[in-house]
Order: structure tokens, then sequence, then C-alpha cells
């Protein structure tokens, strides 16, 4: 194999590379709000990864979608991926951070969403089945 072969190679990994990083770990801003477990980025629609928040006329829907609403809106949000991209909906699947705070998590902690392990979106299942026991134990929103 020539030099330029292999450059023109290399060159092909180290953007392989690049474009998976940029892509796991860009920033993206929220521009909707749809409950207490979706949200809009842009023409995408994001399903918070390992959480189930009530739906319309189940207790505690309003204050899930608001606490949502006050955690990202507007906010320029992290993306993580698990092992699916997406949901049957076409939705992006993704655990979302603003700043520091793991959302996905903080819904958990506050009794505003149910741990909700679809196999094989695992990576965070302990932490958020610790947070849910914590939740139920508190009494918070949806565990009254």
């Amino acid at each position: 194999m020539n030099k330029s072969v292999k450059v023109f190679f290399v060159f092909l990994i180290i953007a392989f590379v690049v474009t998976n990083y940029m892509e796991e770990y860009k920033e993206v801003r929220v521009t909707d709000v749809i409950d207490g477990d979706t949200f809009k980025v842009g023409y995408n629609s994001i399903r918070l990864i390992g959480i189930n928040a009530p739906e319309t006329n189940e207790p505690c829907y309003e204050e899930a979608k608001e606490m949502l609403k006050d955690l990202v809106m507007y906010e320029n949000v992290r993306l993580e991926k698990d092992y699916q991209d997406k949901d049957d909906y076409g939705r992006l699947l993704r655990y979302v951070y603003v700043g520091d705070l793991f959302v996905n998590a903080e819904m958990v902690r506050l009794g505003l969403a149910r741990f909700d392990e679809v196999v094989p979106n695992t990576k965070y299942s302990e932490l958020f089945l610790d947070l849910e026991d914590k939740s139920k134990k508190a009494g918070r929103c949806i565990w009254e």
C-alpha cells in the first residue's frame, strides 16, 4: 500500500472518531416540552431513556411536564445515547444533561417519573431504581 493510501485511511479513521465524539457530546437547544419525558430539539423529538412520566389525566402529569419545562426549556442540553438510537415512534432515545444535572435521574428523584427499564438501554438502571426507591419512601408526587 502506498503512502497516500495509508494517509487517506488514517484520515478516515480520525474523521470517524471525531464525528462520533461530537455527536455524543454536542449540546442542542430545547425548543418545546411535550410532556414529562419528551421534548423537542428543532424537528427532533427526544424521549428520556429509563423513565416514564405520567400521561395526561394521570396524577402528577402537570407537575412532571412543568418540571421538565423548568429544567430544559430553551436550555442547551447534552444528549447521551445508550444502545438504541430511536423508539418505535421515531423519537431519539437519550439521557439528558443540563450542565452537571442528569435530567432523567432528577425526574425520578423528584417522584415525577417512574423507573422504566427497556432492555437493552440499561446503562443507568441501578441508579434509577435506587432513586425510585428513595422517592417512594419519601412519598413524593406519584408515590403519595
